[in-house]
């Protein structure tokens, strides 16, 4: 799975939606895998707000605990981000619940988990597992399956972004469609997502104006 792909949507959509310019990110393991979603996120935003903060991003070195989710998710708040994005896991639900009780937005992960806290979680970057063993079975059943690695990409209908049932109607104007047209660039090749974080700068210094 491309998850920079899917992540650099939910920066350019934080980047776009901030009204303090500070976002920050809150991660699980400090591994590359995760490192992915945290390079995109910063190109996105930073693509869409050349302004716009990135705090120093949070690690809780842990998958499970809510709780360091969410003292990472305050530290940012209080650093003045009002949007964190995480990639943590169940950790992540910390993030979750302290954006809530500070009234910012939180950016869900893996699932749509937009409904975890309506109207607190901006958009949830997904992860489409589903439509990874549809194809698969498909091809199967087409007789046009072949050994190897498969690449899920925002193309492929691999990652994405949720509907974002409860705050679309919280966008800045013109957001959503802003969002769209620079996923159809991303699809068309025209703009190559970094997925390390030592490489955002060359890609935002490359990227089409």
């Amino acid at each position: 799975f491309k998850e920079e792909e899917g992540s650099f949507l939910a920066g350019y959509l934080a980047g776009l939606t901030t009204k303090t310019g500070k976002i920050g990110f809150v991660g699980g393991m400090e591994i590359p895998l995760i490192k992915k979603f945290q390079a995109g996120y910063e190109a996105g935003a930073t693509m869409a707000n050349p302004s716009v903060e990135l705090l120093p991003a949070k690690y809780t070195g842990n998958w499970d605990d809510a709780g360091l989710g969410k003292a990472a998710a305050n530290v940012l708040i209080g650093q003045g981000a009002d949007i964190v994005y995480h990639a943590a896991g169940r950790a992540g639900l910390g993030v979750i619940d302290a954006a809530k009780e500070k009234n910012v937005f939180a950016i869900g992960v893996d699932s749509d988990q937009d409904d975890v806290a309506p109207g607190t979680v901006l958009t949830s970057m997904i992860k489409r597992v589903d439509e990874a063993v549809y194809s698969t079975i498909r091809d199967l059943l087409d007789d046009k399956f072949s050994a190897g690695q498969v690449v899920y990409d925002l193309k492929a209908n691999g990652v994405g972004l949720s509907e974002m049932r409860n705050t679309k109607d919280k966008l800045p104007e013109g957001a959503f469609d802003k969002v769209l047209a620079v996923a159809e660039k991303v699809k068309s090749g025209e703009l190559v997502v970094p997925s390390k974080v030592e490489d955002v700068a060359a890609f935002l210094a490359n990227a089409p104006k």
